[in-house]
C-alpha cells in the first residue's frame, strides 16, 4: 500500500470519527434513546435484564452499561457505542482492498462516511449501527474465505450473532441475503450453483458447524442474561410473534412508498452510482456484484411491504448499494473517468454532504417554533423540552429539601432516564408537595393547579414534534425548496406538556 493510500485511509477514518463526535451531546434524547439509556442503567446499577422484543436485543444495553460506568450517563455516552460502530463500518472496506480494488474500497468507505442516514443513525442511541457493522463484517469474512482459507468461517458465526443479539431484523435480512446468494449463483446455472453449494458445505462442514455453535452460544448467553433467565431460550419465537404482530397491525404505519422519496432525496448518490455501475457492466457482473444488487432491490421491496414505517430502517436499504457505488466512484475518479462523469459525481457528493450536514447538525430536532424539518427525524424530543431537562438538573445542584420535580403523563420519557438520579416523583404531586417544577399533560391542567395551589407560573412546552408530511398537492417546487432550505411544505405537529415552575419569593 502506497503512502498516499495509507494517508487517504487515515484521513477518512479520522474524519469519520471526529465528525460523528462533533456536537454529540446537544440533540435531546429521542424517546427510544431514553428507554435504551434506562435499560443500560438497570444493567449497570441493578444488574437486571429480561428480553422484551419491544426494545430489541440486549447487546446495546450490555455495551452501553460499562460506558456509563466509566464515563457517566449523558447523551454523549449513550451514543458512543453507535459512533464506534459507524466508524468501524467506514473502515471495513480497508480490509477488502484486494478484492474490491484500492480505489473502490476507499470510495465505499467514503460512501459509508457521508451517507445521510448512516451518519445520522450512527450518532443515535439505537441498534442500527451495530446491525450494519455485524452484517457487513460477516459478509466480508465470507468473501475473504477464498483468499485466506476456511479458518475465517468460524468467525462468521459469532460476528453474525452480534446482529442477532442486537435486533430482530436478523429474521428479515437473512432471507434477503439468501435470495441474493441464490441469484448470484443462478448466473452459473441452477444445478451448477446447487452442486457447488453442496460441495462447499461438505468440504467445510467442520468449520460451518463451529460457526453455528459459536452463534448459538453467543445468542443463548445474551438473550438469557448469562443464563439467569433460561426460560428465554425460545427468544426467536418470542421475537417473530411480536414483530409479525406489529407488521400486521401497522403500529407505526405509513404509505407503501414511505421509503422511496426518502431514498431519492437523501441516498441518491449510492443508489444512482450503484445502478450506473451495474448498467455499465451488465453482461460482466461478478457474482458479488449481482449479490449486492439483488440484496439492495429486495431490501427496498421488503421494507416497502412491511407495516412498520420508520426512517431508521432506511439504513438497511442503503447498505447493499455502498460497495457498488464505491466501484463506480472509484472508476469515475480514476484514470479512465471522464470529466462529465466526475462533474456529475462531484455534484452528487456535494448534495449528499449538504443533506448530511442539514440532518445531523443544522436541523437534527423538530419544533413547531421552526419551519425547518428533516424526513430523517421521527417524533423527536424538542429543543424546548431539552432546555427543561437542563434547567431541572441545574436546580438540583442547589440544596433543596424534598422533591425537586414531579412528572405526570407523556413527559415520563425522556425524563425517566435523564433525571434518574434526581429526587423526582413520577405522578401528579401528592398532598403537601411543593416541587420546584411540575410537569403534566395538557388535559391535567386543572387537577395540577388544584394540587399545587398558588405560587406557580405555567407555560406550555412542546415535548415531542414531528413533520406532518402532507403529500397531497405537494409541488415539485416545494420539494426543491425543501432540499435547499429544509423548510417544510406542511405543518409541524407536536405533543405538548405543561410546565409549572415555583415562583421566586
Amino acid at each position: 500500500m502506497s503512502r498516499r493510500e495509507r494517508w487517504a485511509w487515515i484521513a477518512l477514518v479520522l474524519g469519520a470519527l471526529l465528525l460523528r463526535l462533533l456536537d454529540l451531546e446537544s440533540r435531546p434524547p429521542h424517546h427510544d434513546e431514553s428507554v435504551h439509556g434506562d435499560f443500560a442503567h438497570a444493567v449497570l446499577v441493578e444488574h437486571v435484564y429480561r428480553y422484551d422484543p419491544t426494545y430489541h436485543g440486549p447487546l446495546l444495553f450490555y455495551v452501553t452499561a460499562p460506558i456509563f460506568g466509566l464515563f457517566g450517563e449523558s447523551n454523549t455516552t449513550l451514543r458512543l457505542y453507535p459512533v464506534a460502530c459507524g466508524v468501524a463500518l467506514v473502515a471495513l472496506p480497508f480490509f477488502l482492498r484486494r478484492r474490491m480494488g484500492p480505489r473502490a474500497a476507499w470510495w465505499a468507505g467514503l460512501g459509508a462516511a457521508i451517507s445521510p442516514s448512516l451518519f445520522y443513525y450512527s450518532r443515535f442511541g439505537r441498534n442500527e449501527a451495530m446491525v450494519l457493522l455485524s452484517t457487513a463484517a460477516a459478509l466480508a469474512l465470507f468473501w475473504l474465505v477464498r483468499r485466506h482459507g476456511p479458518r475465517l468461517i468460524p468467525h462468521i458465526g459469532w460476528v453474525a450473532a452480534l446482529h442477532a443479539i442486537s435486533k430482530e431484523t436478523i429474521y428479515v435480512i437473512t432471507p434477503l441475503i439468501g435470495l441474493a446468494a441464490f441469484a448470484a449463483g443462478w448466473r452459473e446455472g441452477l444445478w451448477n450453483g446447487v452442486r457447488k453449494g453442496f460441495f462447499w458445505f461438505d468440504r467445510y462442514r467442520i468449520q460451518i458447524a463451529t460457526a453455528l455453535l459459536w452463534a448459538f452460544v453467543v445468542c443463548m448467553t445474551a438473550y438469557t442474561f448469562f443464563f439467569y433467565h433460561p426460560e428465554d431460550f425460545l427468544f426467536p419465537l418470542k421475537a417473530v410473534k411480536y414483530w409479525y404482530g406489529q407488521h400486521a397491525t401497522e403500529r407505526v404505519g405509513g404509505p407503501w412508498f414511505f421509503y422511496l422519496h426518502r431514498l431519492a432525496l437523501y441516498e441518491f448518490l449510492p443508489i444512482v452510482a450503484a445502478v450506473a455501475w451495474c448498467i455499465r457492466r451488465w453482461n460482466r457482473l461478478r457474482r458479488v456484484e449481482v449479490f449486492c444488487l439483488v440484496w439492495g432491490v429486495a431490501s427496498i421491496a421488503m421494507f416497502c411491504y412491511l407495516g412498520e414505517k420508520v426512517p431508521w430502517l432506511l439504513v438497511y436499504q442503503v447498505l447493499p448499494f455502498i460497495p457498488l457505488a464505491g466501484m463506480q466512484l472509484g472508476r469515475t475518479f480514476g484514470p479512465s473517468g471522464r470529466w462529465w462523469s466526475r462533474t456529475l459525481a462531484g455534484v452528487g457528493i456535494a448534495a449528499t454532504v449538504w443533506s448530511t450536514v442539514a440532518s445531523s447538525f443544522l436541523y437534527p430536532s423538530l419544533t413547531p417554533a421552526s419551519p425547518h424539518a428533516e424526513m430523517m427525524v421521527f417524533v423527536q424530543t424538542t429543543p424546548e423540552a431539552g432546555e427543561v431537562a437542563k434547567r431541572v438538573k441545574a436546580m438540583a445542584k442547589v440544596p433543596h429539601e424534598g422533591t425537586i420535580a414531579t412528572v405526570q403523563g407523556e413527559a415520563a420519557w425522556p425524563y425517566s432516564w435523564q433525571w434518574k438520579r434526581l429526587p423526582v416523583y413520577w405522578d401528579l404531586p401528592g398532598e403537601g408537595m411543593r416541587p420546584l417544577v411540575a410537569l403534566c399533560d395538557v388535559d391535567k391542567e386543572q387537577e395540577m393547579r388544584a394540587r399545587l395551589g398558588d405560587g406557580y407560573t405555567m407555560r406550555r412546552v412542546p415535548l415531542r414534534a414531528w413533520w406532518v408530511e402532507d403529500v397531497e398537492g405537494v409541488t415539485a417546487g416545494a420539494v426543491v425548496r425543501w432540499f435547499f432550505t429544509r423548510r417544510a411544505w406542511s405543518e409541524i405537529g407536536s405533543t405538548d406538556m405543561l410546565v409549572f415552575e415555583a415562583s421566586r419569593p
